[in-house]
């Protein structure tokens, strides 16, 4: 029942996303308004509930902290999430790499095999697949409806979120995305000095430690001048 429900949200779309759709990808361009997440003012810490990749394991978001992450949930049966399944492809494709990444995360009851060739029959090259039976994530991040993204910073929290239909592969999305990416260097490089002068200290009494003192010459041996 609580699926359904859940489900039941995620056609509010589904008349938009049926009309794009029969009407090819450039009117679904020419249709979707440029959009961009309106950020928190404080961010709010992600869910840690655990997920699937494509390689049956678990995994969670604590294992992406240090990159910029765009979550996308999504379903085999959301018209919309389909259309959008393309856009997202492009967006890993552009910027995808060690700062950035897309998991578009399935909430599918389909076994692993059946996404697989969902993927190959779509032609999505570029997005891993991940997914969640079990809805965990979905319901740990109280999602109201099919697709609904989240913004999340290296720190594993989230800065935004949206619900329905975007052109994931726009210039503001990709410009939002850039900004954090500089954040995320600036804040770095402010923690760098920091760790160098807790090292110096540290360091310079045991190099100090390990050269070992000149050798005594024994007491005998000078001696021996004398005779």
């Amino acid at each position: 029942m609580k699926r359904f429900v859940f489900y039941l949200f995620s056609g509010f779309f589904l008349p938009f996303a049926l009309n794009a759709q029969t009407t090819g990808n450039i009117s679904i361009k020419n249709v979707l308004a440029p959009q961009a997440f309106k950020l928190y003012s404080h961010p709010i810490l992600a869910p840690s509930a655990s997920f699937f990749n494509g390689d049956g394991e678990k995994t969670s978001l604590n294992d992406f902290r240090g990159k910029i992450i765009l979550l996308n949930i999504w379903s085999t049966s959301c018209a919309q999430c389909v259309i959008e399944l393309p856009m997202l492809d492009r967006l890993q494709k552009d910027m995808g790499g060690m700062k950035f990444h897309v998991i578009a995360l399935s909430s599918d009851l389909e076994p692993l095999p059946v996404l697989r060739r969902f993927w190959v029959n779509r032609g999505i090259k570029n997005l891993k697949i991940y997914y969640d039976p079990q809805a965990r994530f979905s319901q740990a991040a109280n999602v109201k409806g099919l697709p609904t993204t989240f913004l999340i910073d290296e720190k594993g929290r989230e800065v935004g979120r949206i619900r329905g239909i975007v052109e994931w592969d726009g210039s503001k999305i990709k410009a939002q995305i850039r900004d954090l990416i500089r954040k995320a260097k600036e804040n770095a490089a402010k923690k760098e000095p920091e760790k160098t002068i807790e090292k110096t200290p540290s360091s310079s009494p045991a190099s100090a430690e390990s050269v070992p003192p000149p050798p005594k010459r024994p007491k005998e041996e000078i001696k021996s001048w004398f005779k």
